[in-house]
């Protein structure tokens, strides 16, 4: 208890500075952004699209709970499967949020994570639209996860948009803190290299689907992140987690099957785990 304190002040100060300004900036994104904004710039089937959604996807201030509604209502406006899974999957995988946190890591790690994001939007949309089968059960027609005051100022839209996200982030990136505390003080640097290092070729893959029993959004990947990078887990491995926990989570999967099915909700999470966990290991491979 004596170095947990210590330790968990420690990384409350160096997080919650940057976490507190990401939601001010994608409060303001929120509230600034037309609302048709979305369906206007991805509303197209031309494959330029599918790079230019996977880019946007990984931009836009919303976590896995928002991007689906959004990304429903885009499929329901006309734009091609393609487009919505690559706007999806790196919206997942990224966030305005979860890149300035990221900052904390490193402003290499933080390029790494928007690349490895909107290639991962690509290359997984490609991959399971090969195996998919349209069985769309739920389509959500909410507010695109952007929250609206009629009659309010804009300053005023914007603090109340604050507040949403705060209340919604802040105890998932709380308790991402505590738990990587937790693995700081009582997983020894052995341990993790062993499991996590550079010289398990296999351990981006499984950190790519570690993640499945919580639930990681708007960068409350990033204490455990930093926890594993500091105790010698390799950047492939790390880069891996955070790209795939965000998205591929026992949460995630009730609310994919409620929208594409079962079936097609088990394939996206998979193609998600292994491409993820391809692209660690080829990152790993180039930084032995």
């Amino acid at each position: 208890m004596l170095d947990f304190l210590p330790l968990l002040f420690k990384n409350l100060i160096s997080i919650l500075p940057a976490f507190l300004l990401a939601l001010l900036i994608s409060a303001i994104l929120a509230e600034t952004l037309p609302e048709h904004f979305f369906e206007n710039v991805l509303g197209h089937k031309n494959i330029i699209f599918i790079f230019l959604s996977s880019l946007l996807g990984a931009l836009i201030p919303l976590c896995t709970c928002g991007m689906i509604p959004l990304a429903s209502k885009l499929q329901k406006k006309g734009a091609s499967w393609l487009v919505v899974v690559s706007f999806l999957t790196a919206g997942n995988a990224s966030s305005i949020t979860a890149l300035f946190m990221t900052i904390v890591l490193g402003l290499k790690i933080t390029l790494f994570r928007f690349l490895f994001a909107v290639i991962f939007g690509i290359v997984v949309s490609y991959i399971f639209i090969l195996f998919f089968k349209s069985e769309t059960l739920v389509s959500s027609d909410g507010n695109n996860g952007v929250a609206t005051y009629h009659g309010k100022s804009l300053p005023v839209k914007i603090l109340h948009e604050y507040k949403e996200l705060l209340f919604c982030f802040g105890p998932w990136v709380l308790a991402a803190i505590v738990l990587g505390v937790i693995i700081s003080l009582f997983v020894s640097p052995g341990n993790i290299v062993k499991f996590a290092g550079i010289k398990n070729t296999m351990s981006p893959l499984i950190l790519s689907l570690s993640g499945f029993p919580f639930y990681f959004c708007a960068g409350s990947d990033i204490p455990i992140s930093k926890t594993l990078l500091e105790k010698g887990a390799s950047l492939g491995s790390v880069l891996a987690f955070m790209t795939a926990s965000p998205g591929v989570n026992f949460i995630s999967l009730m609310i994919y099957q409620k929208w594409l099915g079962l079936r097609n909700a088990i394939i996206y999470l998979t193609v998600s785990v292994l491409v993820s966990g391809v692209m660690g290991m080829v990152v790993n491979i180039f930084y032995m």
